[in-house]
């Protein structure tokens, strides 16, 4: 029979075993409650330092695409008035007088949008496209460049822009630009008109006009 003493020390001896597996599942709780917290704070900082660094971009972001809707616009413009821009110089105009203050009024409409909207857009590639456009358009509306090729002109014209419709429309969806193209030189010889090197798909719609 175990006596009291032998007794006692087995029920200390388990007392203190229980005691202490209970102190040590307690520490490995604490330990991984302290370590999940780490673990979130620690994702939580990585996602707002994200934040932060994605926010300029995506300011930017949101600028460029206001802006090339805005050319676009201007574009759209004077689009409808095309036909109408070799006779603003014209001394025979085949167009109406209205056609012709439409057709003026759209082309500073386009012009204006060099010292606003374009410069919100960061591409270098994109402004000249731009500026080009402008450049050409004045060249036939305002010196006559190539006006013994009226047809050719506005086609020229037309298909230009097209190109840079195509190219603002690639900003706002955040695609490749159009390949790269010299614009069309209006005074040169011959009637075959400029086309671009990668034509928009809508240019395959017949209503498209182009």
């Amino acid at each position: 029979m175990t006596d009291l003493p032998e007794l006692l020390a087995q029920t200390a001896s388990a007392l203190v075993g229980t005691v202490a597996g209970g102190a040590i599942a307690l520490y490995v709780a604490r330990w991984q409650t302290l370590r999940t917290a780490a673990i979130q704070a620690e994702t939580t900082t990585t996602q707002e330092n994200a934040a932060v660094r994605l926010a300029p971009s995506l300011r930017v972001r949101e600028r460029e695409t206001a802006a090339a809707g805005a050319l676009l616009e201007r574009l759209e413009g004077l689009l409808r008035w095309l036909p109408a821009l070799p006779d603003l110089t014209a001394d025979r105009p085949a167009s109406s007088e209205e056609a012709r203050a439409h057709c003026s009024a759209a082309m500073q409409s386009l012009r204006g949008g060099m010292s606003t909207d374009l410069l919100m857009i960061a591409d270098p590639l994109v402004r000249d496209r731009y500026r080009a456009l402008v450049q050409l358009v004045y060249d036939i509306g305002r010196r006559g460049a190539g006006r013994a090729h009226r047809e050719r002109q506005i086609r020229d014209a037309r298909h230009y822009l097209r190109h840079v419709q195509h190219t603002l429309e690639s900003v706002i969806d955040g695609a490749p630009l159009p390949r790269h193209a010299a614009p069309p030189r209006p005074d040169r010889p011959g009637d075959e008109a400029w086309l671009p090197p990668d034509l928009p798909p809508h240019w395959s719609d017949p209503a498209d006009g182009s």
